[in-house]
């Protein structure tokens, strides 16, 4: 029998246990969010709990946890912890650059020349569910403290289950400038969609495999090039899992350097620019599992997203 996806609203206070894989200065306060949960499973959740200025590193930006197969505790990490603004699957450039003014919509440290901005959720755009999947378009507000927003983003979480023993999200984001051209830069590093799972991998990096395409070529710093996807496998809770990212064939400026921490922060790097009249559009699929993924079955598995995004693959 198929189970179909339910959404939740949720306040969330997840009460830390011993040996639940969360390392000492990581927290789960109470959050506001919504959950995707299929047969009573949770499978995801979205974070959208308001920016407190008297809190600020707590919460700025918004953010989606992937949970564990049994859905009890999510596999990707939240605020504190090894680099604090590393959080699920987010998206952000360290130079946001509005004209000569730089901006940090990546992490909240390290700068004394630039303002930080944060992310803030105003709207669900749309919250269904059906047999299909279950899909949330949430607009985003980006914005320094104290100053009008700067940029608005659509940005639609779609949760679905593309085979036997598999979840999958769809991470598509739509980008708009609310006045004048809004450059994306940054680094491998430090720019694009990505994703970082929980604490306990930063604390067991020798624990951490990747799974790379056949072409594909690793550079320094733990970059790669000639890739359109990677696949990051690692123990949680004493369950290895593997997470593939991928990105689609039509993002606009072409395909990413990719960057794979051993910490476990892995995702696609791509500069572009963002206009009134011309939003960013910019789509990405995480697949997740405890079973095994290899590299033809991790090429399989894009060859379909690549298909499904447009009539050519590369």
């Amino acid at each position: 029998m198929r189970l179909s996806p339910v959404l939740f609203m949720t306040v969330a206070a997840i009460t830390l246990f011993p040996g639940c894989g969360m390392a000492e200065g990581e927290s789960f306060s109470l959050e506001q969010g919504v959950d995707v949960q299929v047969g009573g499973t949770t499978w995801l959740r979205t974070l959208i709990t308001p920016f407190d200025p008297e809190n600020p590193e707590l919460h700025y930006k918004v953010y989606t946890h992937l949970y564990d197969s049994e859905g009890l505790l999510p596999i990707t990490k939240g605020p504190g912890g090894k680099y604090p603004h590393h959080r699920g699957l987010f998206i952000g450039w360290r130079e946001t650059r509005i004209g000569d003014r730089v901006l940090d919509s990546w992490s909240r440290s390290g700068s004394d020349t630039k303002a930080f901005a944060c992310q803030q959720w105003a709207a669900w755009k749309e919250l269904a569910a059906d047999a299909e999947g279950a899909r949330q378009t949430a607009l985003i507000r980006w914005f320094v403290e104290g100053e009008p927003p700067f940029m608005e983003e659509e940005r639609t979480i779609w949760a679905f289950c593309p085979g036997e023993g598999l979840r999958a999200v769809d991470f598509t984001s739509s980008l708009k400038s609310l006045g004048g051209t809004i450059l994306l830069r940054g680094d491998p590093q430090h720019g694009g969609m990505h994703v970082r799972m929980a604490q306990e991998v930063a604390d067991n990096e020798s624990e951490t495999q990747y799974v790379l395409p056949e072409n594909a070529r690793v550079a320094g710093e733990d970059v790669v090039e000639g890739a359109w996807w990677v696949c990051a496998s690692m123990p949680i809770r004493g369950r290895r899992y593997w997470v593939l990212h991928m990105t689609s064939p039509g993002l606009p400026s072409g395909i990413p350097l990719y960057s794979i921490r051993k910490y476990g922060r892995f995702g696609a790097f791509f500069e572009s620019q963002v206009e009134e009249a011309k939003p960013l559009e910019a789509a990405f699929r995480i697949i997740w599992t405890d079973t095994p993924l290899d590299m033809s079955r991790c090429e399989e598995l894009y060859q379909n997203f690549a298909a499904s995004a447009g009539p050519e693959a590369p």
